[in-house]
């Protein structure tokens, strides 16, 4: 008997045994776009023509989870913060808004429902989850307090206060906690699978364990609590190479957690596969971006090898970036089925 995506992910998700290894991007939003042309502005300003690049991307690459929110950032925005949209791939903070603690005072949480970026982003998901919510999983991607923290103050001058003013940096995470939190109460009223906290400036290139324990953990298992007590499943994404510090993400509560390249897949199940399910991580730039079919599938294969198939997704260890040739990302759908 044939079972749909959305079963295929939830029977990963609860180590169950498949039919055949799910296939998850995870971030597959902005590459669509890129791929039929469509500039970022414009998929902001007609959610249907950015639903109709999504859907003819997972017709083509038979995805079985499928990203509905990618413009994971617009709580920058909505902050006050200067951004620059590009024509393609993800909105980049130009300059923040806390300069000095006083700074706090004067920020106030944005109103999601009048965030424009995210209320199109939710009108993609209504019609994503429309036409796609009874066979595919969605999962809507958002920015985790860490990074939303680092964006309001500067990554860099943010891991310098790490050091030196720790409880500055605190209070800027319950803030930009609090804010995440109010996006999260309205992305759960989509119908949109779950959610996916995204953490890049939690990488083990930037902190360390001991620092992602106190400055990203406690928050992103607030946020993923808010997500889990709405009946929706909890993903999360971190960037560079987090294996000295799985545990510690396991403690975070997470479903599902999408790994960069720098994991080993094998390794990593082995330590907290029978607690969480792990997502990825063909390489995003050197193997799908910049190889040939062959090399994905090279790659893919080894992957699903040391996975051992249960508990486990295939896809991406980061975003599947703009000009991605489609015939790379269409390798996935016959490995699975080798």
């Amino acid at each position: 008997m044939s079972i749909t995506s959305k079963e295929r992910i939830i029977a990963a998700i609860n180590k169950e045994e498949v039919d055949r290894v799910p296939i998850g991007p995870p971030f597959q939003g902005y590459w669509s776009l890129n791929l039929k042309g469509i500039k970022v502005q414009e998929s902001i300003d007609d959610p249907m023509k950015a639903a109709r690049a999504q859907m003819d991307t997972v017709e083509s690459c038979k995805f079985d989870l499928l990203e509905t929110i990618w413009d994971w950032l617009s709580p920058v925005e909505a902050l006050g913060c200067e951004v620059k949209i590009p024509d393609f791939g993800t909105i980049p903070t130009w300059a923040g808004i806390i300069n000095e603690p006083g700074d706090l005072d004067k920020v106030e949480i944005p109103d999601p429902t009048k965030d424009y970026r995210f209320m199109a982003a939710m009108e993609t998901t209504r019609i994503l989850a429309e036409e796609l919510g009874k066979e595919k999983f969605l999962i809507q991607t958002v920015v985790s307090p860490f990074t939303l923290a680092g964006e309001m103050r500067g990554v860099e001058t943010m891991m310098m206060d790490t050091v030196m003013e720790p409880e500055f940096v605190q209070n800027i995470l319950r803030l930009s906690t609090d804010v995440m939190k109010e996006y999260i109460e309205e992305a759960v009223t989509s119908d949109a699978d779950g959610i996916i906290l995204c953490d890049p400036t939690a990488s083990g290139s930037l902190i360390s364990k001991d620092y992602f324990v106190e400055f990203s953990q406690p928050y992103m298992r607030e946020c993923g609590k808010a997500i889990r007590d709405a009946g929706k499943y909890f993903l999360i994404h971190i960037c560079g190479d987090t294996s000295d510090r799985l545990d510690d993400v396991v403690d975070v509560g997470a479903d599902i957690f999408s790994v960069d390249y720098q994991v080993d897949v094998g390794e990593a199940l082995e330590q907290v596969g029978d607690k969480q399910t792990i997502l990825g991580n063909v390489k995003p730039a050197q193997t799908l971006f910049s190889g040939t079919p062959d090399d994905v599938r090279a790659e893919s294969l080894q992957c699903i090898q040391k996975s051992g198939g249960r508990a486990y997704i295939l896809g991406a260890g980061c975003d599947i970036a703009p000009g991605t040739p489609l015939n790379n990302v269409e390798v996935w759908k016959e490995v699975v089925c080798q």
